[in-house]
């Protein structure tokens, strides 16, 4: 595992402590926890953006978001995107298959 520093403002260290003493964790734990859901999240976004801009296919999103292409559905349904439908997208969806 790499160690990487970072600076962060008093009131978000104050907030991360809090945490981790309310749940009984060391702040590290906390902090890779944050991290990872985070890093999950962004990469759900990103994805979902470039999906709906045409750039990637639901099959290519939802490997780069990390999500089997029915947890991508899912995910733009809970977020209140639909699924493009155009002629072109669907040739590209049937290629993916």
């Amino acid at each position: 595992m790499k160690v990487k520093t970072i600076r962060l403002r008093e009131n978000k260290i104050r907030e991360i402590e809090r945490i981790a003493k309310e749940e009984g964790k060391q702040v590290s734990e906390v902090l890779r926890e944050i991290i990872d859901r985070g890093l999950r999240e962004y990469k759900i976004e990103r994805a979902i953006e470039r999906y709906q801009r045409g750039l990637l296919s639901q099959g290519a999103a939802a490997e780069e978001a990390g999500l089997t292409i029915q947890e991508f559905h899912q995910e733009l349904k809970r977020r209140g995107y639909t699924l493009r439908t155009d002629l072109e997208l669907i040739k590209e969806e049937l290629k993916d298959l």
